[in-house]
């Protein structure tokens, strides 16, 4: 999108209060959580400054920032819990890291990582309490006239004990009740090919990168990043979630949106691990497809035989019910011969999961679709097919087809009957 088209779409699309807002916001922004070099380095000749490397072992005794302590993340999270991937280390080993590294409410904290991703750290101490956070503009690979130690300087423990937390996470029932409403933004944060494959319903896709100059990894100018938001309706006054797959993406654009002085923000740790195993509504943002290609009709293939009309015709004779999956609106105007129509989003509940077997044996029965019949699939495209003989197979259909390819001689209702079909139906 050009300047100037982004220009237009800001004039044309912004409230009056999401104007004031964004002036409000850039103004808080100038002296964010996220700092750079210049202000880095202030800092740290200041008192009650603590540095905290958040990178690993091997990384720091390559060379840090001296007088920096050494508290890799995955200290104070753990690499899963019940399945789901980088969450929160419970609060006791947050405490005994944070009492380790010497730490206490009083001290201002400044992280840095080896580049400004340095979420997972920053996310899991904002919990713990800390409000004088800050983290390093760029990481390490990017600051300049500081000579690095590869000596680890020792720390003297705190008595430091978790008793200020603040809840910055949300939790997947908060989440479902935010899906569609205009108040709210939910981001994800992660690459296009993995949010094609999956997505929580009405998410915008801001990939964590999007935030960031991704040749300095530095973050781009906040005044920028937040016309580029609200272009895309993301505006500091809604409510805002902040997703990916596991978390680890997320976290850094939830550092990346407060830093930007959005206020009404939550952390969605769980992320679509969690989202993705319950039964919630997901959208998929791939295109749909056909089946082809040398790998149909396998001998010993358990996917459906793909036939053409003759074998259609030649297995409807035999009894096979042929079952059109399309919308019924679709089917009406034009249909196969003798076919019958079960759209094949009428499986599903409202909430995108799976009909109950009972409910799913009514529905096709109710068309004279029964197990003891053999059964081909006229579908519009693979998602629709897949679906489909999926739940036939669930159900015990035994003999699953489908129709592939060009027919001749559709039922099209609209014409009504012609000289020609009625002296074939008379031969």
């Amino acid at each position: 999108m050009t300047k100037n088209s982004l220009r237009n779409v800001l004039a044309g699309g912004l409230t009056a209060l999401a104007l004031a807002a964004l002036t409000a916001t850039t103004a808080h922004a100038a002296d964010g959580i996220i700092v750079s070099q210049k202000q880095f380095q202030a800092l740290s000749t200041q008192k009650g400054v603590k540095i905290i490397d958040m990178r690993s072992a091997a990384e720091f005794n390559k060379g840090h920032v001296p007088g920096a302590i050494h508290l890799p993340w995955q200290d104070i999270n753990v690499s899963e819990r019940d399945g789901i991937r980088n969450e929160y280390a419970d609060d006791a080993q947050i405490e005994k890291a944070l009492s380790a590294a010497g730490l206490s409410y009083d001290d201002t904290v400044v992280i840095y990582a080896a580049t400004s991703m340095a979420g997972r750290a920053f996310a899991v101490l904002e919990y713990a309490g800390f409000e004088k956070l800050h983290v390093l503009d760029g990481g390490i690979t990017q600051l300049k006239g500081v000579k690095l130690s590869t000596k680890a300087e020792p720390v003297t423990p705190s008595n430091f004990k978790l008793n200020r937390k603040k809840e910055n996470r949300i939790e997947r029932d908060g989440v479902a009740k935010l899906v569609g409403k205009p108040n709210a933004s939910i981001l994800d944060g992660r690459f296009l090919k993995a949010s094609e494959d999956g997505a929580i319903p009405s998410a915008k896709l801001i990939p964590v990168t999007d935030f960031m100059n991704t040749k300095t990894s530095q973050v781009r100018d906040r005044a920028e990043v937040l016309k580029d938001l609200a272009a895309k309706g993301i505006t500091p006054e809604q409510q805002i979630v902040s997703y990916c797959g596991s978390g680890a993406f997320a976290s850094s654009s939830y550092l990346f949106l407060k830093d930007l002085g959005f206020k009404n923000v939550k952390f969605y740790d769980k992320s679509w691990d969690d989202w993705s195993r319950a039964d919630v509504a997901q959208e998929s943002h791939m295109n749909n497809f056909a089946f082809a290609g040398d790998a149909l009709n396998q001998p010993k293939s358990f996917g459906p035989k793909f036939l053409d009309q003759a074998a259609v015709e030649a297995a409807q004779k035999k009894g096979a019910v042929v079952v059109d999956v399309r919308p019924a609106d679709d089917f009406v105007v034009g249909r196969l011969p003798d076919s019958v129509n079960v759209y094949w989003n009428d499986t599903l509940n409202a909430d995108r999961s799976l009909k109950s077997a009972a409910e799913l044996r009514a529905l096709f029965a109710k068309q004279g679709v029964t197990a003891d019949k053999p059964v081909i699939i006229f579908a519009r495209g693979g998602l629709q097919l897949s679906q489909t003989f999926t739940v036939l197979k669930m159900l015990g259909f035994e003999k699953v087809d489908a129709f592939e390819g060009k027919w001749e001689g559709w039922v099209n209702p609209g014409y009504g009957p012609t000289a020609a079909t009625a002296a074939a139906k008379k031969s």
